[in-house]
């Protein structure tokens, strides 16, 4: 049986890399053998070499992220990653630059979709962070919005300047307003650079600017585990129920670390 090294395994191209704020940027890979269909909402593994001292390289270090791209997109996987500054991987992601190598996982994974909910029910989406990147896939496929009753999305972060895909969801918002909604809160920022929203993202449903109902919303969160353990707490005394394969439910989650 042959083994590849870590170098041979790299099967992918880097073709762009895009800094939105310190320790956040997106970066877009293009497999060397295409993009199989896959799932909005799916992740994949990326990764790089393991590095030693005296440059020896032993093993490919992986970490999963989730795809910001629709599957419909078949130049390039999109992703938007934080980096971890004592992480193995992402603070080595941030450093790559167009024609870089990577590896990218052959089989994509994951059951935070939209396939167990049924069409015509009213969603919402809350994320904080990077947590908006498998949202961003759903909504970029065709049909999506057409499908639901209406789709509310809600996202949280630290700084404005934080808040990727901002412009292009406000212009769904505007093409789109009637069964599409988006709301974003800043949490560390304040005028004359952020004059919108202020607080954590919970504050949507504990202020009542965002109404939920059991019998018609399914709820999808992603990003702080914290955020979604409130969330979670909040929407349970109020008749919602978490989904899993065995009992379906109206609350679908997937955490950020």
């Amino acid at each position: 049986m042959i083994t590849l090294t870590p170098m041979a395994q790299l099967n992918a191209t880097v073709i762009l890399r895009r800094e939105l704020s310190p320790g956040l940027f997106e970066i877009w890979i293009r497999p060397d053998e295409g993009i199989p269909d896959f799932l909005p909402g799916q992740y994949v593994a990326l990764g790089l070499p393991e590095s030693h001292e005296g440059g020896e390289k032993e093993k490919l270090v992986k970490r999963a992220y989730s795809i910001a791209s629709s599957p419909e997109r078949k130049d390039a996987l999109e992703f938007y990653i934080a980096e971890v500054t004592e992480g193995q991987l992402s603070p080595r992601l941030v450093r790559l630059t167009e024609g870089d190598r990577i590896f990218v996982q052959r089989k994509y994974v994951g059951t935070f979709t939209l396939e167990s909910v049924p069409a015509g029910s009213d969603l919402v989406f809350v994320a904080t962070g990077t947590g908006i990147a498998p949202f961003v896939s759903m909504l970029r496929t065709h049909g999506t919005i057409e499908k639901y009753s209406s789709l509310t999305l809600l996202h949280g972060v630290r700084y404005s300047a934080d808040l990727a895909y901002r412009d292009e969801l406000l212009e769904l918002q505007s093409k789109r307003g009637e069964n599409f909604r988006y709301y974003a809160t800043v949490s560390r920022e304040g005028p004359p650079n952020w004059s919108g929203e202020h607080g954590y993202v919970q504050k949507f449903f504990t202020e009542g600017k965002v109404s939920v109902a059991p019998e018609t919303h399914h709820l999808f969160l992603c990003g702080n585990p914290a955020m979604i353990e409130e969330v979670c707490q909040l929407l349970e005394g109020q008749g919602f129920k978490e989904h899993t394969k065995k009992q379906p439910g109206n609350i679908h989650f997937e955490k950020y670390w």
